[in-house]
């Protein structure tokens, strides 16, 4: 149960969450500035941790914390933390060629006539979801795959 609360409110932040942080209010921080702030600097040592060195990210001040930002090929990764600089949850943004093959034969089995948008993978402490959209000509639909099953979480259909 706890799993799910968590997974879902992070989809509810990746409802509201710009797609372009630069295009909001957000502020963009440079590294001077990351090192200034406690939270800021124990943040960039957890992205560290989490995601390695030399990843060129880029880092904005959110309300409740830090969100940063870098591709890795194809793969869009933005890393959230909050006030104090701890993490809390990766969001990474592909397309169904970069999908597990095991999530993405679930989702093609039981949705045979849509084809795969886009993906959003959330890991969040010891869970991971994926957030599938699918659609076809009349309508779509995303999708939580999660330990082996699928939910529609939101649908549209003309």
């Amino acid at each position: 149960m706890t799993r799910s609360i968590i997974i879902l409110s992070c989809l509810l932040l990746i409802g509201y969450m710009p797609a372009d942080a630069q295009a909001t209010s957000n502020t963009f921080l440079n590294l001077h500035t990351l090192r200034n702030d406690k939270g800021g600097v124990k943040a960039a040592r957890q992205f560290m941790k989490l995601a390695g060195e030399n990843k060129e990210e880029r880092w904005y001040m959110l309300p409740g914390g830090y969100l940063a930002e870098f591709e890795e090929r194809t793969i869009h990764n933005k890393l959230v933390f909050d006030r104090n600089g701890n993490w809390l949850y990766t969001m990474r943004e592909y397309s169904e060629k970069e999908l597990p093959g095991e999530v993405r034969r679930l989702v093609k089995s039981t949705y045979y006539d849509f084809s795969i948008g886009w993906v959003k993978e959330v890991s969040q402490f010891r869970s991971l979801a994926y957030v599938v959209h699918i659609q076809n000509a009349p309508e779509w639909k995303d999708l939580i795959v999660r330990d082996g099953e699928i939910e529609v979480v939101r649908s549209y259909e003309q």
